[in-house]
Protein backbone atom coordinates (compact mmCIF):
# COMPACT_ATOMS: atom_id res chain seq x y z
CA UNK A 1 0.00 0.00 0.00
CA UNK A 2 1.02 3.07 -0.64
CA UNK A 3 1.92 5.39 0.81
CA UNK A 4 3.37 3.28 3.67
CA UNK A 5 3.42 4.05 7.40
CA UNK A 6 6.76 2.88 7.45
CA UNK A 7 7.98 5.99 5.14
CA UNK A 8 6.70 8.39 8.29
CA UNK A 9 9.87 10.37 9.31
CA UNK A 10 11.04 9.45 12.57
CA UNK A 11 9.07 6.42 12.91
CA UNK A 12 10.57 4.96 15.89
CA UNK A 13 9.28 8.17 17.68
CA UNK A 14 5.67 7.50 16.68
CA UNK A 15 3.71 7.74 19.99
CA UNK A 16 6.05 7.72 22.25
CA UNK A 17 7.23 5.00 24.69
CA UNK A 18 3.73 3.80 25.56
CA UNK A 19 3.24 0.76 22.80
CA UNK A 20 4.37 -0.40 19.28
CA UNK A 21 1.22 1.69 17.66
CA UNK A 22 2.60 0.25 14.05
CA UNK A 23 1.92 -3.20 15.26
CA UNK A 24 -1.47 -2.43 16.50
CA UNK A 25 -2.10 0.00 12.81
CA UNK A 26 -1.13 -3.36 11.37
CA UNK A 27 -3.15 -5.51 13.76
CA UNK A 28 -6.57 -4.00 12.33
CA UNK A 29 -5.39 -3.89 9.08
CA UNK A 30 -4.10 -0.25 8.85
CA UNK A 31 -0.90 0.21 7.07
CA UNK A 32 -1.40 3.73 4.93
CA UNK A 33 0.53 7.18 6.10
CA UNK A 34 -2.80 8.39 6.22
CA UNK A 35 -4.18 6.22 8.98
CA UNK A 36 -2.12 7.62 11.43
CA UNK A 37 -3.55 9.02 14.34
CA UNK A 38 -3.32 12.92 14.26
CA UNK A 39 -3.36 13.20 17.91
CA UNK A 40 -0.85 11.44 18.60
CA UNK A 41 1.50 13.30 16.58
CA UNK A 42 3.17 15.19 19.36
CA UNK A 43 6.48 16.55 20.72
CA UNK A 44 9.58 17.14 19.02
CA UNK A 45 9.12 15.60 15.63
CA UNK A 46 5.59 15.56 16.04
CA UNK A 47 4.89 19.01 13.60
CA UNK A 48 7.54 17.48 11.08
CA UNK A 49 5.53 14.45 10.52
CA UNK A 50 1.97 16.22 10.33
CA UNK A 51 3.71 17.78 8.05
CA UNK A 52 4.42 14.61 5.86
CA UNK A 53 0.91 13.41 6.08
CA UNK A 54 -0.68 16.36 5.03
CA UNK A 55 1.66 16.92 1.82
CA UNK A 56 1.21 13.46 1.03
CA UNK A 57 -2.87 13.33 1.38
CA UNK A 58 -2.67 16.68 -0.76
CA UNK A 59 -0.10 15.32 -3.27
CA UNK A 60 1.47 18.70 -3.20
CA UNK A 61 5.00 19.97 -1.80
CA UNK A 62 4.76 22.37 1.37
CA UNK A 63 7.60 25.21 1.84
CA UNK A 64 7.43 27.92 4.14
CA UNK A 65 6.95 31.46 3.16
CA UNK A 66 10.35 31.81 5.45
CA UNK A 67 12.20 30.00 3.84
CA UNK A 68 13.22 32.62 0.98
CA UNK A 69 13.99 34.88 3.88
CA UNK A 70 16.12 32.69 5.49
CA UNK A 71 18.30 32.23 2.60
CA UNK A 72 18.87 36.26 1.83
CA UNK A 73 20.36 36.39 4.97
CA UNK A 74 23.37 34.32 3.98
CA UNK A 75 25.97 36.45 2.83
CA UNK A 76 27.85 36.34 -0.63
CA UNK A 77 29.83 34.45 -1.93
CA UNK A 78 27.72 31.11 -1.55
CA UNK A 79 30.26 28.30 -1.47
CA UNK A 80 28.33 24.71 -1.93
CA UNK A 81 30.53 22.13 -0.83
CA UNK A 82 30.70 18.36 -0.48
CA UNK A 83 33.53 16.00 0.82
CA UNK A 84 34.21 12.05 -0.03
CA UNK A 85 35.93 10.93 3.20
CA UNK A 86 37.19 7.10 4.42
CA UNK A 87 37.62 5.51 7.34
CA UNK A 88 38.99 1.67 7.28
CA UNK A 89 39.72 -0.44 9.54
CA UNK A 90 43.40 -0.57 8.67
CA UNK A 91 44.84 3.09 7.34
CA UNK A 92 46.78 3.24 4.36
CA UNK A 93 49.20 5.85 5.79
CA UNK A 94 51.82 5.05 8.34
CA UNK A 95 50.76 6.69 11.58
CA UNK A 96 46.90 6.49 11.57
CA UNK A 97 44.66 4.60 14.00
CA UNK A 98 42.54 2.51 12.77
CA UNK A 99 39.45 4.05 11.45
CA UNK A 100 40.69 7.75 11.23
CA UNK A 101 39.14 9.43 8.79
CA UNK A 102 40.93 10.72 5.35
CA UNK A 103 39.80 13.21 3.10
CA UNK A 104 40.43 12.73 -0.14
CA UNK A 105 38.18 14.65 -2.43
CA UNK A 106 35.57 17.70 -2.39
CA UNK A 107 33.37 19.92 -4.90
CA UNK A 108 32.31 23.21 -4.45
CA UNK A 109 29.90 25.09 -6.67
CA UNK A 110 30.06 29.29 -6.10
CA UNK A 111 27.43 32.18 -6.78
CA UNK A 112 29.18 35.17 -6.13
CA UNK A 113 26.83 37.61 -5.75
CA UNK A 114 22.93 37.63 -6.30
CA UNK A 115 22.42 36.27 -9.06
CA UNK A 116 25.63 35.80 -10.35
CA UNK A 117 27.45 33.06 -12.60
CA UNK A 118 27.53 29.62 -11.12
CA UNK A 119 30.89 28.48 -10.91
CA UNK A 120 32.74 24.98 -10.40
CA UNK A 121 35.92 24.00 -8.65
CA UNK A 122 37.16 20.51 -7.19
CA UNK A 123 40.12 18.67 -5.84
CA UNK A 124 40.92 14.64 -5.89
CA UNK A 125 43.82 13.09 -4.14
CA UNK A 126 45.41 11.05 -6.69
CA UNK A 127 48.74 9.99 -5.18
CA UNK A 128 49.51 7.38 -1.82
CA UNK A 129 50.76 10.39 0.15
CA UNK A 130 48.18 11.38 3.15
CA UNK A 131 45.55 14.03 1.44
CA UNK A 132 44.06 15.52 4.38
CA UNK A 133 46.34 19.20 5.08
CA UNK A 134 46.37 19.38 1.19
CA UNK A 135 42.88 18.84 0.91
CA UNK A 136 42.05 21.39 3.39
CA UNK A 137 44.77 24.16 1.88
CA UNK A 138 43.10 23.75 -1.38
CA UNK A 139 39.70 24.18 0.01
CA UNK A 140 40.83 26.93 1.93
CA UNK A 141 42.27 29.34 -1.34
CA UNK A 142 38.55 28.35 -2.88
CA UNK A 143 36.18 29.50 -0.12
CA UNK A 144 38.21 31.72 1.66
CA UNK A 145 37.32 34.46 4.72
CA UNK A 146 34.13 35.36 3.25
CA UNK A 147 30.72 34.34 2.32
CA UNK A 148 28.09 31.38 3.47
CA UNK A 149 29.73 27.54 3.06
CA UNK A 150 26.83 25.71 2.20
CA UNK A 151 26.90 21.74 3.66
CA UNK A 152 24.03 18.89 3.97
CA UNK A 153 24.49 17.24 7.10
CA UNK A 154 27.59 18.25 9.63
CA UNK A 155 29.78 15.85 8.02
CA UNK A 156 31.64 18.48 6.52
CA UNK A 157 31.87 20.01 9.73
CA UNK A 158 32.95 17.27 11.32
CA UNK A 159 36.12 16.18 8.71
CA UNK A 160 37.61 20.08 8.93
CA UNK A 161 37.46 19.66 12.96
CA UNK A 162 39.16 16.10 12.18
CA UNK A 163 42.03 18.04 10.40
CA UNK A 164 42.38 20.61 13.07
CA UNK A 165 43.07 17.82 15.54
CA UNK A 166 45.12 15.97 12.73
CA UNK A 167 47.16 18.80 12.31
CA UNK A 168 48.03 18.74 16.30
CA UNK A 169 48.86 15.29 16.57
CA UNK A 170 50.83 15.19 13.59
CA UNK A 171 53.08 18.15 14.01
CA UNK A 172 51.98 19.57 10.96
CA UNK A 173 52.83 23.27 11.20
CA UNK A 174 50.60 25.77 9.05
CA UNK A 175 49.25 28.54 11.54
CA UNK A 176 47.38 30.02 8.53
CA UNK A 177 45.15 26.87 7.57
CA UNK A 178 45.03 26.26 11.98
CA UNK A 179 43.10 29.41 11.97
CA UNK A 180 40.85 28.85 8.98
CA UNK A 181 40.00 25.66 10.17
CA UNK A 182 39.32 27.11 13.80
CA UNK A 183 37.47 30.08 12.51
CA UNK A 184 35.09 28.48 9.78
CA UNK A 185 34.01 25.42 12.10
CA UNK A 186 33.23 27.81 15.12
CA UNK A 187 29.70 27.62 15.49
CA UNK A 188 29.07 31.52 16.40
CA UNK A 189 30.38 32.90 12.91
CA UNK A 190 28.07 31.08 11.48
CA UNK A 191 29.70 30.85 7.90
CA UNK A 192 28.63 27.00 7.93
CA UNK A 193 24.77 26.66 6.88
CA UNK A 194 23.40 23.55 7.08
CA UNK A 195 20.90 23.44 4.02
CA UNK A 196 19.62 19.58 5.51
CA UNK A 197 18.34 21.52 8.71
CA UNK A 198 16.67 24.19 6.51
CA UNK A 199 14.90 21.29 4.65
CA UNK A 200 13.89 19.48 8.36
CA UNK A 201 12.58 22.74 9.44
CA UNK A 202 10.64 24.51 6.38
CA UNK A 203 10.31 21.68 3.07
CA UNK A 204 8.90 18.50 2.44
CA UNK A 205 7.50 16.96 -0.38
CA UNK A 206 5.86 13.66 -0.69
CA UNK A 207 8.64 12.33 -2.66
CA UNK A 208 11.20 11.93 -0.22
CA UNK A 209 9.28 9.61 1.32
CA UNK A 210 10.25 10.70 5.22
CA UNK A 211 13.97 10.80 4.30
CA UNK A 212 15.95 14.31 4.12
CA UNK A 213 18.79 12.67 2.26
CA UNK A 214 19.79 14.97 -0.31
CA UNK A 215 19.39 11.89 -2.01
CA UNK A 216 15.36 11.68 -1.89
CA UNK A 217 15.26 15.73 -2.06
CA UNK A 218 17.01 16.20 -5.25
CA UNK A 219 14.92 13.94 -7.04
CA UNK A 220 11.36 15.29 -5.59
CA UNK A 221 12.85 18.97 -6.43
CA UNK A 222 14.15 17.99 -9.70
CA UNK A 223 10.68 16.34 -10.96
CA UNK A 224 8.78 19.65 -9.36
CA UNK A 225 10.50 22.08 -11.01
CA UNK A 226 10.85 22.38 -14.68
CA UNK A 227 12.65 25.45 -14.80
CA UNK A 228 15.73 23.25 -12.85
CA UNK A 229 15.73 21.06 -16.19
CA UNK A 230 15.53 24.13 -18.37
CA UNK A 231 18.49 26.02 -17.03
CA UNK A 232 21.57 25.80 -19.08
CA UNK A 233 23.56 25.05 -15.36
CA UNK A 234 21.54 21.53 -15.56
CA UNK A 235 20.89 21.08 -18.68
CA UNK A 236 23.78 17.82 -18.91
CA UNK A 237 21.44 15.97 -16.37
CA UNK A 238 18.26 15.66 -18.52
CA UNK A 239 18.33 12.24 -19.63
CA UNK A 240 15.52 9.73 -20.22
CA UNK A 241 15.27 5.88 -19.75
CA UNK A 242 14.60 3.66 -22.35
CA UNK A 243 10.66 4.29 -21.88
CA UNK A 244 11.02 8.15 -21.94
CA UNK A 245 10.75 8.42 -18.17
CA UNK A 246 12.78 11.56 -17.05
CA UNK A 247 15.28 10.20 -14.43
CA UNK A 248 16.80 12.14 -11.82
CA UNK A 249 20.01 12.98 -11.71
CA UNK A 250 21.73 10.67 -9.86
CA UNK A 251 20.31 8.19 -11.98
CA UNK A 252 21.93 9.64 -14.73
CA UNK A 253 25.23 9.71 -14.52
CA UNK A 254 26.78 7.77 -17.07
CA UNK A 255 28.98 4.14 -16.17
CA UNK A 256 32.06 4.19 -17.18
CA UNK A 257 34.11 0.83 -18.47
CA UNK A 258 36.29 -0.61 -16.31
CA UNK A 259 38.52 -3.62 -17.35
CA UNK A 260 35.55 -5.80 -18.84
CA UNK A 261 32.62 -4.60 -17.01
CA UNK A 262 30.50 -1.11 -16.12
CA UNK A 263 30.90 0.92 -12.88
CA UNK A 264 28.93 3.97 -12.09
CA UNK A 265 29.25 5.97 -8.56
CA UNK A 266 26.16 7.09 -7.40
CA UNK A 267 26.67 7.64 -3.43
CA UNK A 268 29.41 8.01 -0.58
CA UNK A 269 30.54 4.08 0.20
CA UNK A 270 30.90 3.65 -3.94
CA UNK A 271 33.11 6.68 -3.87
CA UNK A 272 35.06 5.55 -0.98
CA UNK A 273 35.57 2.00 -2.80
CA UNK A 274 36.27 3.79 -5.89
CA UNK A 275 39.38 5.49 -4.58
CA UNK A 276 41.02 2.83 -2.68
CA UNK A 277 40.74 1.29 -5.56
CA UNK A 278 42.21 4.10 -7.97
CA UNK A 279 44.79 4.95 -5.65
CA UNK A 280 45.93 1.66 -3.60
CA UNK A 281 44.08 -1.10 -6.10
CA UNK A 282 45.85 -3.84 -8.39
CA UNK A 283 45.02 -1.50 -11.62
CA UNK A 284 46.05 1.57 -10.18
CA UNK A 285 49.12 1.86 -12.46
CA UNK A 286 47.39 1.24 -15.53
CA UNK A 287 46.40 4.43 -17.04
CA UNK A 288 42.74 4.20 -18.35
CA UNK A 289 41.37 1.99 -15.81
CA UNK A 290 42.87 4.93 -13.37
CA UNK A 291 41.38 8.06 -15.54
CA UNK A 292 37.53 6.19 -15.42
CA UNK A 293 38.24 5.95 -11.55
CA UNK A 294 39.04 9.67 -11.18
CA UNK A 295 36.28 10.14 -13.91
CA UNK A 296 33.67 8.38 -12.05
CA UNK A 297 34.35 10.31 -8.79
CA UNK A 298 34.64 13.89 -10.01
CA UNK A 299 31.16 13.06 -11.56
CA UNK A 300 29.74 12.15 -8.70
CA UNK A 301 30.84 14.58 -5.99
CA UNK A 302 30.19 17.55 -8.74
CA UNK A 303 26.64 16.53 -8.55
CA UNK A 304 26.44 16.18 -4.94
CA UNK A 305 27.17 20.12 -5.11
CA UNK A 306 25.22 20.39 -7.94
CA UNK A 307 21.89 19.02 -6.28
CA UNK A 308 22.43 21.23 -3.22
CA UNK A 309 22.51 24.21 -5.76
CA UNK A 310 19.01 22.97 -7.32
CA UNK A 311 17.46 22.21 -4.28
CA UNK A 312 18.47 26.14 -3.18
CA UNK A 313 16.93 27.71 -6.48
CA UNK A 314 13.84 25.63 -5.95
CA UNK A 315 13.49 27.19 -2.89
CA UNK A 316 14.45 30.62 -3.86
CA UNK A 317 18.34 31.38 -3.90
CA UNK A 318 18.65 33.88 -6.39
Amino acid sequence: MEPHILDLCQLGRLGGTNGDLVAELAAEGKASLTDVPRGILTGAYGAQQRCQIECTEKGQEYMDPGLPEQLLEHQYPLHFIDFETSRIAVPYHEGMRPYEQTTFQWSCHTIRKIGGKLEHTEWLNTNEAFPNFEFAKALMQQVGNQGTAYIWTPHEKTALKDILRQMDVYGHKDPGLAAWLDEITDDKNGRLVDLCQLARAFYYHPAMKGSFSIKYVLPAVWLEDAALRESPDFKKYVKFDENGHLLEPYASLPPLPIGEKEEIVNEGTGAMRVYQEMVFGLTRNVPETRENYRRLLLQYCELDTAAMVMIWRHWGGV
